[in-house]
């Protein structure tokens, strides 16, 4: 996101690299090559080097707090920079945790005064933090440093009064005058100040993300090789960010030679589920499908699916006792979902041998459904079934297709808030 030009000079040009010696910080050559790892997982090109840095950033600065202060707690793990969906979009990292504060970390130029920051992680609640620490790398130094330090107060009073507008590729240029140089004052804040004292903002859930996701698909040619900021509006920005379903819809959208797991529907025949299914969440409905099951939670199972099937024999749809099935519960903020996938062959003798793949979304026990949902089923060439419904207490939401035996179908459950994408469904030949 953040374009910066690499050229040969000496930073001894520029005195405020010099100025921050007891700041200055050896980097490991497992830092170099986690981050390296990291940016060859990012798909455009242009953030990559950025990414790099900002990696390498994190790490360092986890190796500054390590021994300059050895009492504070630091998890990286978490952070942003090492989703590669994310920080393909975002060359920042988030969601660093400093004992109960929120760390950003950011990297400075080093070529002007001027910082080129995303507006992101100050104006999407879910990635503002309690502080935002500028570090400059010197990747041939092999070495970073702490530049300075604001709080999300900070941002916010000297914003209102700055009025700074986002760029076209959705950052705010920040002049360094902003930032704290002292690091004693950061540390000084993580061990004595309470989180509590520094107000973030509250995270809105009134987004827009079925219209996003209907304008993404109609761009999902281009996003192979422009850049969103260049496709989308910066409010659209916004609503992408603040997806995490959405970032990966984007991320698998621009790299369709990424390899999603298989989840192999033929398996089910022999009463067996493929790891990468149960991986992602799905387990095999006991069968005889649909017939008697022994113990309580297979009775409500049972029952639960009772629903579904009586529901769909209602709309002239019915389950062959051939069938076999699986499902996964879905979360969301709006509720909770359970979607069936249920598969059988059709002509497993003739020519040209099908099956049968009936998708059904129903609710969990005793759990809320969102009020609304979309299901959409298509292959790897167009989009075979788009349904919404806008009222889930009226109905069931359920989609068929049929398949040769090297067909594949990606299901999609969308929500108001909410985008799930399941990896294909299919059925290998030398399972059976």
């Amino acid at each position: 996101m953040i374009n910066q030009t690499t050229s040969d000079f000496d930073l001894a040009d520029y005195p405020d690299w010099y100025s921050l010696n007891e700041t200055r910080t050896e980097l490991l050559p497992e830092h170099f090559q986690r981050a390296a790892s990291l940016s060859q997982s990012v798909h455009f090109s242009q953030q990559r080097w950025q990414v790099y840095i900002c990696a390498l950033g994190v790490l360092g600065f986890e190796q500054w707090l390590k021994q300059r202060a050895s009492d504070l707690e630091i998890n990286i793990d978490s952070a942003s920079i090492w989703q590669p969906a994310t920080a393909d979009l975002l060359s920042a990292a988030c969601n660093i945790q400093v004992g109960a504060f929120k760390i950003c970390i950011i990297t400075a130029s080093v070529l002007t005064d001027q910082h080129r920051v995303p507006n992101a992680v100050f104006d999407i609640p879910d990635l503002a933090a309690h502080f935002y620490v500028l570090i400059q790398v010197e990747e041939e130094q092999n070495q970073v440093a702490v530049s300075g330090f604001m709080n999300y107060e900070e941002y916010h009073r000297y914003q209102v009064n700055a009025q700074l507008p986002i760029e076209e590729d959705w950052t705010y240029t920040l002049p360094q005058l902003w930032f704290n140089p002292d690091s004693d004052a950061l540390l000084l804040n993580l061990r004595c100040l309470n989180p509590q004292a520094i107000q973030l903002p509250v995270t809105n859930r009134h987004t827009h993300k079925t219209a996003l996701k209907q304008k993404l698909t109609t761009l999902k040619p281009q996003l192979q090789k422009q850049q969103p900021w260049e496709l989308l509006t910066v409010n659209e920005g916004m609503t992408l960010l603040s997806s995490p379903e959405l970032i990966t819809w984007v991320h698998k959208a621009a790299n369709p030679n990424l390899i999603q797991p298989l989840i192999n529907v033929g398996l089910w025949l022999n009463n067996q589920i493929d790891l990468a299914a149960q991986e992602l969440g799905w387990m095999l409905m006991p069968l005889p499908a649909f017939s008697q099951l022994r113990s309580l939670q297979l009775r409500s199972l049972q029952d639960d699916f009772e629903q579904i099937r009586a529901g769909l024999e209602h709309q002239g749809v019915y389950i062959p006792n051939t069938a076999r099935g699986a499902f996964r519960d879905l979360e969301c903020e709006e509720g909770s979902l359970r979607l069936y996938a249920i598969m059988w062959v059709l002509s497993e003798n003739s020519a040209n041998p099908e099956w049968m793949l009936l998708v059904a979304v129903g609710s969990q026990p005793e759990r809320p459904m969102p009020n609304q949902l979309t299901l959409e089923v298509r292959d790897e060439t167009q989009i075979l079934f788009d349904e919404t419904l806008s009222d889930t207490s009226q109905g069931i939401l359920y989609a068929q297709v049929i398949g040769d035996w090297n067909e594949k179908f990606w299901v999609t459950v969308i929500t108001d808030e909410a985008v799930f994408e399941i990896p294909p469904f299919g059925l290998e030949l030398q399972t059976l």
